[in-house]
C-alpha cells in the first residue's frame, strides 16, 4: 500500500551520438527492457521541442516501423504510438531519427526477447501466493509463533509449511522504475510482466499525457496465458477487490486508485479472470448502493451472473459453489484479520459480516473451479492484510495473517503433489521494517516486560491452539516485535480485540500518537523517525523470500530481482515457445 503523492510521469531519455538540437526524444519501453518472446507491448516515442519538423523516422532492427499513430505532443511535439508489438527471440534495437530546423537528433533503445531452453516437464498450472509486505523477518516472526522451540534444549520445533519440502528458494530484491523504494502496484506489476514500473502504476510505461488510462501497456502473464493457451485465470485476495496486487494481474493504469476502471477491466479486459474472490464490494456495486464509491450505476454483481458467473457473498455459499466461473465478495471493504474472524470476533471489527471465508477456503475453491479448464490455470492468491496491518504497526494481526496463509500454502502443496504439473510459489511484493527483537513477559506491563537473551526463555504460543490449529496471541511468554520506520506512536507490545490506528490527525496537516493507545496501562511513547506528515509505517527496501514447490521449482534459486520471477514462471511453463 502506498499513499504517496501522484508524480508527473517522465520518459527515460537514452542518448546516443547525435547533433545538438532543441528537440528531445523519449522511447518506451525503456532501454534494457526484457520480454518473453511473443509477449505483447506498446511502443511509444515522444518528441518535444521541435522547430519545424522535417522528418521522424522510427526503425526496429533497421526496418521502418509501420502503423504508428501520430498525435500532437507537448511543446509543439509529436507522439508516436503502436499498440500490440511483440518480438522474436534475440536482441532488438529501436532507433529514432528526428530532423527539424535545429538539426538531427537520434535516440535508441535495445530490448531482449527471451525464449528459454525447453523444459521436458513444464508446469501446466501455477498457484502464486503473494503475502503483501511479507519480508524475511515477517516469516521469521510467524515461524517463532507457530512452531516455537524445545524448552529442554532450544532446538526449533519445526518450520512453516511454506519453508519445507522446497524445490527452490530465493531471496528477491525489488525496486521501481523511479525509485529504489517500491509500492504494491509496481512490484506486483514486475512479477506479472517482467518490467520495472512507476510507483503507483499497473502494467504501463510512463507517457506525457494526463490520462492515466491511455499509457503504453505491457502484457501480463495472465493475459499471455489466456491469449496463447486459453488457460484459466483466478484472482483471490483478502484485500478489497481492486487493490493493487490483484489488479496487477488483470488491469492497466498509471494510477492504482482508478478503482472503477480496474473493476471494469476485470470483466472487459484481456485477462478476463474466471475466478475472483475478494474482500471489498464497494467498487462493483452501483453508486446508489450504500458504501459504493463508483460514479455510475453499473452493478457487476448482477452483470457478472449474466456473463455466467456464480456469485457468492459468504463462506457458506462459497463452500457450496460449483460451476466454471465464480465471483465472490465477502465484505464492503477489506476482509478483517484472521484474529478478528477466528478468535476475537467482535462486532466492532466484523460488523454484519459474520460468515467470511478463510484464505484456505478461497484457495481450495478457486483451484477446484479453475482445474475444470483442460488448458491449465494461473491463480494468484494474496494475503493482502499482512501489509495493511504492518503499516499501522499492528504486528500481531499482520503476522497471524501469515499463519492463515501458511495453511493455504499447505493445501496447495498437497494439491501439487497430487498434480505434478502444478507449480506453487510463495513470495511477497515488498517488505516492511519489522523485527522480532526480544521476548516479552506478559505478567508485566510495558517496557518492564521486555526480556533479552536467557531472560527471554522460550515463547509459549504453542501451548494453546484455536480450532484451526493456530496459536492465540495471549500467552505467558511472547515475542516483542517492532518496526524500524515509524511515526511518533505509543507502544503496547501487542494489539487488542479492536484495531486502533497508531496516530490521529493533529488538525494541522500532521499526526500525533493515538491517545486511546497511549492511555493503555504500560504504553510507552516512541519517538518516530518518519516525517510529521506520515501517519503510519512505510515499506522498506529489505529483500523478500521466495519458496517454490512442484513443476519448474528449480528455476527459482539464489538472488533474484523481482522481474526475474516473471521470466522464471514463463520458463517453467515453456510459455516462450509459443511466442518465438
Amino acid at each position: 500500500m502506498n499513499k504517496g503523492i501522484h508524480r508527473k510521469p517522465t520518459l527515460l531519455m537514452i542518448a546516443l551520438a547525435g547533433a545538438a538540437s532543441a528537440a528531445t526524444v523519449g522511447v518506451q519501453p525503456y532501454d534494457g527492457a526484457r520480454f518473453v518472446a511473443g509477449q505483447q507491448f506498446d511502443l511509444r516515442v515522444e518528441v518535444s521541442g521541435l522547430k519545424n519538423v522535417k522528418s521522424t523516422v522510427v526503425t526496429l532492427d533497421g526496418k521502418p516501423v509501420t502503423g504508428l499513430a501520430v498525435t500532437p505532443g507537448r511543446d509543439g511535439g509529436q507522439n508516436h504510438m503502436l499498440r500490440g508489438l511483440s518480438l522474436t527471440r534475440g536482441q532488438h534495437t529501436l532507433a529514432v531519427t528526428v530532423t527539424d530546423d535545429a538539426g538531427t537528433t537520434t535516440r535508441s533503445a535495445t530490448w531482449t526477447a527471451e525464449a528459454p531452453t525447453y523444459t521436458a516437464r513444464p508446469a501446466k498450472n501455477v498457484i502464486l501466493f503473494i503475502a503483501d509486505g511479507m519480508g524475511w523477518n515477517t516469516v521469521n516472526a510467524a515461524r517463532i509463533i507457530a512452531r516455537g522451540y524445545n524448552a529442554q534444549n532450544g532446538n526449533p520445533n519445526g518450520l512453516l509449511s511454506m519453508e519445507t519440502g522446497l524445490g527452490g528458494m530465493a531471496t528477491v530484491t525489488t525496486s521501481s522504475y523511479d525509485s529504489f523504494l517500491a509500492d504494491s502496484a509496481n512490484t506486483a506489476s514486475s512479477i506479472a510482466t517482467g518490467q520495472k514500473v512507476l510507483v503507483n502504476a499497473l502494467n504501463v510505461y510512463p507517457d506525457n499525457t494526463d490520462d492515466a488510462l491511455d499509457n503504453p501497456r505491457v502484457e501480463t502473464i495472465t493475459e499471455m496465458l489466456r491469449r496463447l493457451r486459453g488457460a484459466g485465470v483466478g484472482l483471490v485476495s483478502t484485500a478489497f477487490g481492486v487493490d493493487a496486487t490483484p489488479a496487477a494481474f488483470a488491469a492497466h493504469t498509471r494510477r492504482r486508485g482508478d478503482y472503477q476502471a480496474i473493476a471494469d477491466q476485470y470483466f472487459q479486459g484481456p485477462a478476463k479472470p474466471d475466478v475472483m474472490l475478494f474482500g471489498g464490494s464497494r467498487d462493483f456495486i452501483p453508486s446508489t448502493a450504500p458504501g459504493s464509491r463508483r460514479r455510475d450505476d453499473r452493478n457487476w454483481i448482477d452483470e457478472s451472473q449474466k456473463l455466467g458467473f456464480q456469485f457468492v457473498s459468504n463462506r457458506t455459499e462459497l463452500l457450496n459453489a460449483g460451476g466454471t466461473k465464480l465471483f465472490g465478495l465477502f465484505n464492503i471493504d477489506n476482509v478483517p484479520s484472521y484474529l478478528d474472524r477466528a478468535q476475537y470476533r467482535t462486532k466492532d471489527m466484523l460488523g454484519d459480516f459474520t460468515d467470511m471465508p478463510y484464505l484456505w477456503d478461497m484457495t481450495q475453491k478457486a483451484v477446484q473451479t479453475l482445474e475444470k479448464n483442460p488448458n491449465g490455470f494461473f491463480l494468484m492468491v494474496e494475503a493482502g492484510m499482512v501489509d495493511k496491518y504492518e503499516h499501522p504497526l499492528d504486528w500481531q494481526r499482520g503476522v497471524w495473517d501469515v499463519l492463515e496463509l501458511d495453511r493455504a500454502v499447505d493445501w496447495a502443496k498437497q494439491y501439487a503433489r497430487q498434480h505434478p504439473d502444478t507449480l506453487v510459489l510463495v513470495t511477497a511484493d515488498h517488505a516492511h521494517s519489522i523485527s522480532a527483537y526480544a521476548g516479552y513477559d506478559s505478567s508485566k506491563q510495558g517496557r518492564e516486560g521486555v526480556t533479552t537473551y536467557e531472560k527471554g526463555s522460550f515463547p509459549t504460543y504453542t501451548s494453546k491452539l484455536d480450532a484451526n490449529g493456530i496459536p492465540f496471541p495471549q500467552t505467558a511468554r511472547g515475542v516483542a516485535v517492532g518496526f524500524a520506520g515509524t511515526p511518533d506512536y505509543c507502544e503496547t507490545y501487542g494489539s487488542g480485540p479492536v484495531f486502533l490506528d497508531p496516530t490521529v490527525s493533529d488538525g494541522k496537516g500532521g499526526f500525533v500518537p493515538n491517545p486511546k493507545i497511549c492511555e493503555t496501562p504500560g504504553a510507552v511513547r516512541r519517538v518516530g523517525n518518519l516525517g510529521p506528515a506520515d501517519a503510519q509505517g512505510v515499506h522498506s527496501a529489505d529483500p523478500m523470500p521466495l519458496f517454490a514447490f512442484g513443476a519448474g521449482a528449480q528455476n527459482f534459486t539464489g538472488m533474484m530481482d523481482q522481474t526475474d520471477i516473471f521470466f522464471a514462471i514463463a520458463r517453467s511453463m515453456n510459455l516462450a515457445r509459443a511466442g518465438r
